[in-house]
């Protein structure tokens, strides 16, 4: 769902500025690039402890996210201690009982995404371990998660229907059994880099238990849509080395099947013009992904 951002009102930032400390301030507020379904804004509080960022997120007035505040919460909660680079919460309003929105607040952490690597193979091998790392998480969500693969899509964007149709009976057969803990949306936009090295891991609303598969594709997907096949697949590899395990084919497939002509309309507001974008071969270069990814399947 794509919408509009909106300003953060003045009561949201009292209660941003009471939380980091009772005499604190909000110095400034700036809006975050690549929301498409919250408002994001970093701000910056001056305190007696002296002048501190935090990320402000907020769903307004949107009734499907009702309950996505404490996935984001038991998430951050899970990785803390465990090696993943991700913020900390510092405040929570569920259901918006106290800013009138459901949003969450969070420490900010250094970095900005980086979507023209100079050195793809590095860049990759970092994105693969931390996920890998994400998922020996022991701890895990209560809720279950294993992708949005929807089996009644028509797929029309699928051209070749041969493809079409061996990739949906490739999909319909039954996952692993598998509970680790999943990002739900990890990709590119969503990790920080500083001087080549990944730094952090944000926007954990979508976290839960669930299979590998389902997070690793999704973050293929993204990976074709913004670059190539090429390096989709090769994530693939690299994962599956630094997890030490195989991913289920499966769910990685299915993850691919969740592109449609949608994504040309919300993918270049993530991008923001940091990187060049071919929208026109977006469906192309997901349909050989889905086609290298029916040749591994058992």
């Amino acid at each position: 769902m794509l919408r509009e951002y909106e300003p953060p009102t003045p009561e949201i930032l009292r209660w941003v500025a009471h939380h980091v400390h009772r005499r604190a301030r909000v110095r400034s507020v700036a809006p975050l690039p690549g929301g498409i379904t919250a408002d994001m804004d970093r701000v910056s509080v001056d305190s007696p402890g002296g002048l501190m960022d935090v990320v402000l997120r907020r769903w307004p007035g949107e009734d499907w996210a009702e309950g996505l505040v404490t996935r984001e919460a038991a998430a951050l909660a899970a990785v803390r201690g465990c090696g993943v680079p991700a913020p900390q919460l510092i405040a929570m309003d569920e259901n918006g009982a106290e800013t009138g929105v459901r949003c969450t607040l969070t420490t900010a952490l250094a970095g900005q995404p980086d979507l023209t690597p100079a050195d793809m193979q590095s860049w990759l091998g970092q994105l693969a371990t931390v996920q890998a790392a994400i998922h020996a998480v022991p701890e895990h969500p209560r809720i279950r998660w294993d992708g949005w693969y929807d089996d009644s899509a028509p797929l029309d964007w699928l051209v070749d229907r041969g493809l079409r149709d061996a990739a949906r009976e490739a999909a319909s057969g039954p996952l692993v059994a598998e509970k680790v803990l999943v990002h739900g949306d990890y990709q590119h936009f969503n990790v920080l880099w500083c001087d080549g090295r990944l730094s952090g891991v944000v926007d954990w609303p979508n976290a839960a238990t669930g299979n590998r598969g389902s997070d690793v594709g999704h973050c293929r997907l993204n990976l074709a849509v913004l670059f190539d096949t090429r390096t989709a697949g090769g994530y693939l590899v690299t994962y599956e080395r630094a997890a030490g395990v195989r991913v289920d084919r499966r769910a990685d497939l299915r993850a691919l099947l969740c592109f449609d002509l949608g994504w040309q309309r919300f993918i270049p507001r993530q991008v923001g013009g940091r990187a060049p974008l071919d929208l026109a071969g977006m469906p192309d270069r997901v349909a050989a992904a889905i086609r290298d990814a029916l040749d591994t399947i058992d």
